[in-house]
């Protein structure tokens, strides 16, 4: 009290400059705190009392000791001068800086809505902001009137505020208030390396994460290796002409993915089954692609690549899945940011491979899937037990529902992604579908295709009639690819043969484009700035896909699937190489002379699939070293793997003399053997499915993994058969088996002989003896160790 006294006892002048600093000190801060709750907004609404209130102190850690030091500093001066000039100057001074540091705080909550993280000097260094067309245009879309207003009204209730309140000639509440914040402080930094509910960065002051950007740590330039950090390894591309510049601005953008989709199944990219006629019609306005490449043949996957333009981690789990509090810089966010509206539509259920969590997570304004409207053309139902949500609506009942969307508010911008839904297996093939090959399975997928694609006619016609066709840019593309056994797999996920990752790629816009192709290699990664760049917007530097018009572009892709053996691979020009993490087996091919991957030159050319060896574990390290970048700088924490110490085997079988009996093998040792002895018996009569579905068993079995396990191998012991026409049999069915956190279902089953058994309905039936494989998840690092052992 005494030295609150003395402080209102200073001298009429020096007085009102003291209790202006105070309480300009205790308003910043309060202003700082709001805009800290609105950054932890998400946060604060998954915490409890306890842990929102330790998460907001946290947060104002840093906020707050700027704010005291800048206030005590200052109200030392205006003390310790006795002149008044002198005393006035530092006060003025303290009022610019205290309006500057409110002005970053309340800009910090645009760039991590932006970047997911403070403005940093890698940020300006890696974007587009030395371009002044391009400056000018990304500030006159930021300062807005409404932002401008905001800024205002912000400053006038800081210093506004302050000057009404040091009217008063009283101190004990700014410096009550102060006095709090210093606590603050105390306690935030006391509880430093506790774990929280949000990314670390938006923790961070922004003021404080740039001035540690100055020095040069941190950056992308930072991350070191031949490769200046996370750039690929390839040999430089020739640059793509830019077209010229539209008379009318381009405001729109369309992503319109066809599930499933490779190129060779296309017309216009080798296809030759008339299914996508009205794909090929629109290449007359369109800059086509001849090597597109998904990164992951797989759709979760897919989405993180586009709407993140990042080849993804090298993981058998999607990343928004392992990192669940990955704080990427999104497409659609810098879309909204730039003044869009944006939504995400999918004929199938968002709940498959949790496509709602994903497309939630980039910041799409709206978000749609076939439970949202009504379908008169059909709904498509499946039930497995394997693959739940695989529900889809007719891809033509979408489209109707985005033109609904876009007519909302036709004269505001907008930004819309689409997925087809038809092709994905077990392939809708809607109305009327027609007789293209004798293969049914093959012939309703084609016919979903043909769906899809009068939906993607339907779609570009409407943009036609409605004036909208000049100023929209639509990027057409597969998701992935889909295979038919051409390497021996099905579906997308087992390989990385052309039939699984090279995908059609178009962009189409009458203004920029008039029906020519490039041999351009790209990724999907690349659709994000390649998107930004049309419309004129900054590019974020987190995002490590590149426009296709960039000067500084590399010649190749990386893809990889970690699910048949950990493969990952690589194009350059027309050479591709894949490695097997699992067995060690690699394939090269040149794709000038061998578009289908028939002919594999590794044993042929063994100095070359060295040198190829080398190249992909160098793209394996500079990925992973962006990768690692960008979770640190997202201060993203990675779920905890499960323990691996066991392994859960669901089975079933029939009986005849016997009960079915297994033994287990993990990576060529030992596990054990299981008998089933609740498999019903069919050695007086056939038993039935459901006989067979109840008598499911649960085995559970220890194990000593090693580092890096790959393989279990099951096999079925004892075949007793009584003869055709008979209905003994002793058989095994396996659902299912779990291991370290995952569980592998029929799809990842692979005969050991033929002949011994195949896939039954959902599960892996084995009729005589032999076994089963089952290719493991390969930890990234294991991967990365296997490829730089010579």
């Amino acid at each position: 009290m005494n030295a609150i006294s003395s402080l209102d006892n200073t001298p009429a002048a020096a007085g009102r400059n003291l209790r202006f600093v105070f309480w300009t000190g205790a308003v910043l801060g309060l202003i700082l705190a709001l805009a800290r709750g609105f950054a932890l907004r998400d946060g604060l609404a998954d915490a409890g009392l306890g842990d929102g209130l330790s998460l907001m102190v946290r947060g104002l850690g840093q906020d707050w000791l700027i704010v005291l030091v800048l206030t005590l500093v200052i109200a030392a001066l205006v003390r310790a001068f006795e002149n008044r000039v002198v005393a006035s100057m530092c006060t003025f001074l303290f009022a610019v800086t205290a309006v500057l540091v409110m002005l970053a705080g309340l800009a910090n909550l645009v760039a991590l809505r932006m970047l997911g993280a403070p403005l940093t000097m890698e940020w300006l260094a890696y974007s587009d902001l030395g371009n002044t067309d391009v400056a000018l245009d990304y500030m006159r879309r930021l300062v807005t009137v409404q932002v401008i207003a905001v800024g205002a009204v912000a400053i006038a209730a800081l210093l506004g505020g302050a000057a009404l309140m040091a009217r008063r000639r009283q101190l004990a509440t700014p410096l009550m208030m102060l006095s709090l914040m210093g606590f603050t402080v105390v306690v935030s930094f006391a509880q430093q390396g506790r774990p929280v509910n949000v990314a670390a960065a938006r923790l961070e002051n922004p003021i404080v994460a740039f001035a540690n950007s100055l020095g040069g740590e941190g950056g992308l330039d930072g991350l070191g290796g031949e490769y200046a950090g996370y750039q690929m390894p390839f040999g430089p591309a020739d640059p793509l002409p830019r077209p010229a510049e539209p008379a009318k601005p381009i405001r729109n953008a369309i992503v319109f993915a066809y599930e499933s989709t490779p190129a060779k199944q296309v017309q216009g990219w080798g296809g030759t089954l008339p299914v996508t006629p009205h794909l090929a019609a629109s290449l007359k306005h369109a800059l086509a692609f001849d090597r597109a490449y998904a990164h992951v043949p797989a759709s979760n996957y897919f989405l993180v690549s586009i709407f993140s333009a990042i080849a993804p981690e090298l993981s058998p789990v999607s990343m928004l899945a392992s990192w669940p509090d990955l704080d990427a810089t999104y497409l659609p966010e810098v879309m909204g940011l730039n003044g869009l509206r944006t939504a995400f539509f999918n004929s199938s259920d968002n709940r498959f491979q949790n496509t709602e969590g994903l497309v939630q997570a980039t910041g799409f304004d709206q978000i749609g899937d076939y439970r949202d409207w009504d379908c008169e053309t059909g709904v498509y139902e499946f039930e497995s037990v394997t693959d739940k949500y695989l529900n889809t609506s007719s891809d033509l009942c979408t489209i109707d529902e985005i033109v609904k969307w876009i007519e909302k508010r036709p004269d505001d911008p907008f930004f819309l992604a689409f997925r087809t839904g038809m092709t994905h297996y077990p392939y809708f093939p809607g109305e009327d579908p027609q007789d293209y090959v004798e293969d049914e399975t093959y012939n309703d997928y084609l016919n979903a295709l043909r769906v899809g694609d009068e939906a993607f006619g339907k779609l570009m016609a409407y943009l036609d009639e409605s004036g909208l066709a000049e100023e929209t840019l639509v990027v057409v593309l597969g998701d992935h690819g889909e295979a038919f056994g051409e390497h021996g797999t099905y579906v997308h996920a087992a390989g990385v043969n052309e039939e699984n990752v090279h995908i059609p790629m178009a962009l189409i816009n009458p203004q920029l484009f008039d029906g020519t192709r490039s041999d351009l290699i790209v990724g999907i990664a690349d659709i994000g700035p390649t998107i930004a760049d049309l419309l004129g917007f900054p590019i974020p530097s987190a995002w490590q896909g590149k426009s296709v018009f960039a000067d500084n572009r590399k010649n190749g892709v990386l893809f990889f699937s970690p699910w048949n053996g950990f493969l990952v691979g690589y194009r350059e020009g027309d050479e591709k190489f894949i490695y097997n993490g699992h067995s060690g087996e690699m394939a090269l091919y040149d794709l000038a002379s061998d578009p289908e991957e028939q002919n594999n030159l590794a044993d042929a050319d063994p100095a070359a699939t060295s040198a190829a060896r080398d190249k992909l574990g160098a793209v394996v390290s500079a990925h992973s070293k962006y990768i690692d970048w960008l979770l640190k700088q997202a201060g993203a924490r990675k779920q905890q793997k499960a323990d691996a110490s066991l392994i859960e085997i669901v089975a079933t079988g029939t009986s005849y003399k016997s009960a079915p009996e297994g033994w287990v093998m993990l990576d060529g040792e030992n596990v054990g053997g299981f008998k089933l002895t609740s498999a019903p018996s069919n050695a007086d009569r056939a038993v039935t499915r459901d006989e067979i579905d109840a008598a499911l068993t649960t085995f559970r079995m220890p194990v000593n993994a090693g580092a890096c396990p790959r393989r279990i191998e099951i096999f079925f012991l004892n075949d007793e058969w009584e003869g055709d026409g008979q209905t003994g049999d002793t058989d095994l069915y396996i659902r299912s088996v779990s291991f370290a956190g995952t569980t592998y279902y029929f799809n990842r089953f692979s005969s050991l002989e033929q002949g011994t058994g195949k896939v039954s309905g959902d599960y892996f039936h084995l009729w005589r003896k032999g076994g089963m494989r089952i290719d493991l998840d390969l930890d990234q690092s294991c991967l990365s160790a296997e490829l730089i052992e010579k």
